[in-house]
């Protein structure tokens, strides 16, 4: 090991936390690319270029998610390789520097007439895959997490967010060249998805390891109401983003800027409460299928009320943009829910439900910008708005309702725990769990432990459930002592019997006791 790899090594120890912080850089990557406040120059007038960015940008990490699902074995292998991640961050790093590169002031007027627009395009969607890869390995990463680690984890990503829209706003403007993006923009724009990919590839330092999860691959896996979920959230971002990006294309460049500034300022506030929430509150008030309904809510009344206050149109935009940020949060969060509690694969859980809002958001902002004037003109705009009202509401209470979102999470087996249960799991005891990692007994019971292991080989994990099946652990405690899902359990403890010729846990514990009184 390489002095660098002992320093990484410590320093995940030290901050277990910050593997899981790539989702904060990927999400301030995106955010500051959708902006423009990293790479535009002094010779836009309007939101043109910026609308182009974040279609190509979106439709590209979209597209590679879903694209992901049709080879769940072999991605969810390719993901969990050390590097894997850092590749996806490059990649987008590597769109991020031609998106800068062919800007008015640098290779413009040296890229052959007509291929300008392409190869931004082609930049856009390069820095849109590369982000994509990230985001299916921070999926696979909080997946392995019980819930209300999660949600403490993405708050601090979106803390880290605002926190990096801020430092860029704030620093100086001097530009490599005069009128282009500030060094700064730069810098950040570039590096952001390479820090996030290296953050992402700091979980092989984790103590946690999604490799040795055992997880379902099949489609037939997930349940309906998961798709109905799918249906909802397509939809949703759709219209948010057509909405939004109907305002920003004919928004000057310095009120769209401002807008972002209200909208972190608030995001960062609302991450800021849900991390208090988190850690200081009971799990039963951690409600999510009560944030969805009112998320829902809000954004219905929002789309409907914008024709009829024409002087706060952009100010409710911003709001209606808020919305959809909460909305992405709490996606976030359900579906590593629904990883953690089935214990299916996040390539397949995070590919579809992920990459369906992010395909959303891109066609939602295409139709805004190309369809959405045409369609004000054809019908009204006041009527146009509120279809589209009327379309989420319907989502949000006939397609996925909040009693679709208890079946979402209804236990699968018998004995399996509900996400209420889980919700109510204190931070502190679980980091109890995580640093016990495992019950230990003394003297010649270890003993007798250790030599069944090796005698019928189980691995340490199965050793791990051997010990607290024979210590009179049900699956639900052995899951909690040992920090892992009650499925692994399960998958562990169907393994154990197969190995040692037992049938039951009784069996189990009358092997484990003969075998200790010959010790």
């Amino acid at each position: 090991m390489t002095k660098a790899e002992a320093f990484l090594r410590k320093l995940v120890r030290t901050w277990p936390s910050l593997p899981y912080m790539a989702l904060g850089a990927a999400l301030a990557a995106m955010y500051i690319a959708n902006s423009g406040t990293a790479w535009l120059s002094d010779t836009e007038m309007n939101g043109g270029n910026l609308s182009t960015m974040f279609i190509a940008a979106s439709l590209g990490s979209g597209g590679i998610m879903v694209l992901a699902t049709f080879f769940v074995p072999r991605m969810r292998r390719w993901l969990e390789r050390p590097n894997s991640a850092l590749l996806g961050g490059l990649l987008a790093g590597l769109g991020s520097l031609i998106v800068v590169l062919i800007g008015p002031y640098y290779l413009y007027f040296i890229v052959p007439e007509g291929f300008n627009w392409y190869v931004f395009v082609a930049g856009s969607f390069l820095f849109g895959a590369g982000l994509g890869i990230v985001s299916l390995r921070c999926g696979q990463l909080y997946g392995a997490l019980p819930p209300r680690q999660v949600i403490v984890y993405a708050a601090f990503s979106q803390i880290v967010v605002a926190l990096c829209f801020f430092v860029l706003v704030g620093s100086p403007d001097w530009a490599p060249v005069p009128g282009g993006p500030s060094l700064i923009g730069i810098l950040f724009f570039v590096g952001l998805p390479v820090a996030a990919g290296f953050l992402a590839s700091l979980s092989r330092y984790s103590e946690r390891s999604t490799a040795d999860i055992e997880v379902i691959q099949s489609r037939s896996a997930l349940p309906k109401s998961f798709w109905k979920l799918l249906a909802v959230v397509f939809v949703f971002s759709c219209i948010v983003a057509s909405v939004y990006a109907s305002v920003v294309a004919v928004s000057s460049i310095a009120t769209t800027l401002s807008g972002s500034r209200l909208v972190m300022l608030v995001r960062m506030g609302l991450a800021v409460e849900l991390v208090c929430v988190a850690v200081g509150t009971e799990g039963e008030r951690l409600n999510f299928g009560k944030v969805y309904s009112v998320v829902m809510v809000v954004s219905v009344a929002l789309v409907a009320c914008l024709p009829l206050v024409s002087v706060l149109h952009t100010v409710l935009s911003q709001i209606v943009s808020l919305a959809s940020v909460v909305f992405e949060l709490f996606l976030w969060c359900t579906l590593a829910f629904v990883v953690y509690q089935r214990r299916l694969s996040a390539v397949m859980v995070f590919g579809y439900g992920y990459g369906a809002y992010l395909l959303g958001t891109g066609i939602g902002w295409l139709f805004g910008v190309q369809a959405l004037g045409s369609l004000f003109s054809a019908v009204g705009e006041a009527f146009a708005y509120m279809i589209m009202a009327i379309i989420v509401l319907a989502c949000a209470f006939l397609i996925f309702s909040e009693r679709e979102f208890d079946r979402l999470f209804a236990p699968v087996e018998e004995g399996a725990p509900t996400l209420d249960e889980l919700l109510m799991k204190d931070l502190a005891a679980d980091e109890a769990a995580h640093d016990e990692a495992e019950p230990q007994r003394k003297g010649r019971f270890g003993a007798a432990i250790e030599a069944l292991a090796e005698a019928h080989q189980l691995s340490p994990r199965e050793t791990d459930v051997l010990r607290c099946l024979a210590m009179g652990y049900n699956s639900s405690t052995t899951a909690s002592k040992l920090h892992i899902s009650w499925n692994t359990v399960r998958t562990h403890t169907r393994n154990v019997y197969g190995k040692l010729g037992v049938h039951s846990q009784q069996e189990l514990i009358a092997l484990v006791d003969a075998e200790t009184a010959r010790e």
